[in-house]
């Protein structure tokens, strides 16, 4: 039985929100002015680093990988080769902004981000298929179709990511140019922008027009901070447009703390609320709001590992998952970078440990004799080709990337963990033992 996507249902909208945002919106536009006639943000997020120090990235390590890569080093020069030639197939891209969709959100405005819930699927057992039934880790096609924008958001985060790095490491301007024109598309240009909100993320046909789930799908906005930061510092983007993007990010950055789906990731116990703060702290320390970076950072050590890490390392909630691997590992890794953001604000994740022994130290202790091949995975994982596959693509390169992180080797040497990092993972997040 073919299901059309069905629109979903018109949200009700208080007069009340619409005032907030509007005040929100002013008040946004006051304080990015006058960010904008002073020396910037850079310089004033974090007085003991330096002005272009980035948020989601170390300075220090690509600066080392910039020099290996001009000393023809033939582990970083392969990666930078496979950087440049994605990064040259950008530049042939146009820009693909979420007007582009065919199906217009419950709000109608086409501006708003909207999703469908990819392991959601039209019932089988109905004439109409309603109600959708879950296949956990089965996606449906129709959740990555053009109708919607997970595919369009997923590829400009990609778009960035590529170009940004690619003019890091090249200084060519011609990968700045089309980056700036990506951020313009998608955040500055009113015909095209997106609106700071993902109030129908993973909607389900039928059932709800967005959900807390949805926030998942931009934790990539890293990306786009890390761009903005590169451009901003060499002077791609003027006051105008960089008024109009902090803008932007506030607004956003406050839908994520006010809205009810907000909140609920907020005290949630699984992936998406470390996902959620992923987005938070880094927004937060973007927008010079360290002391609200701070305190998410410490409620992480009770909201977080304090619940989603077992004394033994275990995490519950994402091993009883049908791809068990894929959600382990990937919790984790977000964990780890957030933990990393919390050194230049002193607080230290990295080696807390709860009084009755969780920690994220633990939770890679749990998975390391899977990674080492010591034991043998026994919980599902039905994709990425069984357990033994994921464990090799993603598991093994979280502890090579963990281990950059924090300095300090989290594995046996002769497992190589190194080997499935991605190009840009081995440009950004260099094994350890390539650097020191």
């Amino acid at each position: 039985m073919e299901v059309k996507p069905p629109i979903l249902s018109r949200p009700i909208l208080k007069s009340n929100l619409i005032v907030f945002s509007i005040c929100l919106s002013l008040l946004s536009m006051n304080l990015w002015a006058g960010y904008s006639q002073s020396s910037g943000l850079a310089s004033s997020i974090d007085q003991n680093f330096e002005k272009s120090s980035f948020i989601y990235l170390s300075r220090d390590r690509l600066d080392k990988v910039k020099i290996l890569i001009k000393n023809d080093d033939p582990f970083f020069t392969e990666a930078y080769q496979k950087l440049i030639a994605q990064a040259n197939k950008e530049l042939e891209k146009s820009p693909n902004p979420v007007t582009n969709k065919t199906q217009v959100p419950p709000s109608g405005d086409i501006h708003d981000y909207m999703s469908i819930a990819p392991y959601r699927w039209p019932n089988p057992n109905s004439a109409d298929g309603f109600p959708w039934i879950v296949k956990d880790g089965e996606i449906n096609p129709m959740s990555r179709g053009d109708n919607t924008d997970k595919v369009r958001l997923s590829e400009m985060f990609s778009g960035l990511d590529n170009l940004s790095m690619a003019y890091f490491f090249s200084d060519d301007l011609k990968y700045a140019k089309k980056a700036k024109y990506i951020l313009e598309t998608w955040f500055i240009n009113e015909a095209t922008r997106v609106n700071p909100n993902i109030n129908f993320g993973q909607g389900i046909p039928g059932e709800v027009d967005g959900r807390r789930a949805g926030m998942i799908e931009w934790r990539s906005i890293s990306s786009v901070i890390t761009t903005v930061q590169l451009l901003e510092e060499n002077g791609q983007l003027n006051k105008h447009q960089m008024l109009v993007l902090n803008t932007w990010l506030m607004d956003y950055y406050t839908w994520l703390k006010t809205n009810k789906m907000g909140i609920e990731n907020d005290n949630g116990n699984q992936n998406h609320s470390t996902c959620y703060d992923y987005q938070l702290v880094g927004l937060a320390r973007y927008l010079n709001l360290d002391s609200e970076a701070k305190s998410r950072l410490e409620a992480a050590k009770t909201k977080r590992i304090g619940v989603q890490i077992e004394p033994d390392g275990r995490q519950p909630f994402e091993i009883g998952r049908t791809k068990s691997v894929h959600y382990c590992t990937m919790n984790l890794k977000i964990m780890v970078f957030v933990a990393e953001m919390g050194i230049p604000l002193g607080v230290d994740l990295w080696n807390y440990e709860t009084p009755d022994g969780r920690s994220i130290k633990n939770a890679l202790e749990f998975l390391r004799p899977f990674a080492e091949g010591k034991e043998e995975w026994t919980y599902k994982q039905i994709t990425e080709g069984g357990a033994d596959t994921a464990i090799e693509l993603e598991m093994k390169p979280l502890f090579s990337i963990a281990s950059t992180l924090f300095n300090e080797n989290l594995i046996d040497e002769s497992v190589q963990t190194y080997q499935n990092l991605s190009y840009l993972e081995k440009l950004q997040f260099p094994p350890l033992f390539k650097i020191n």
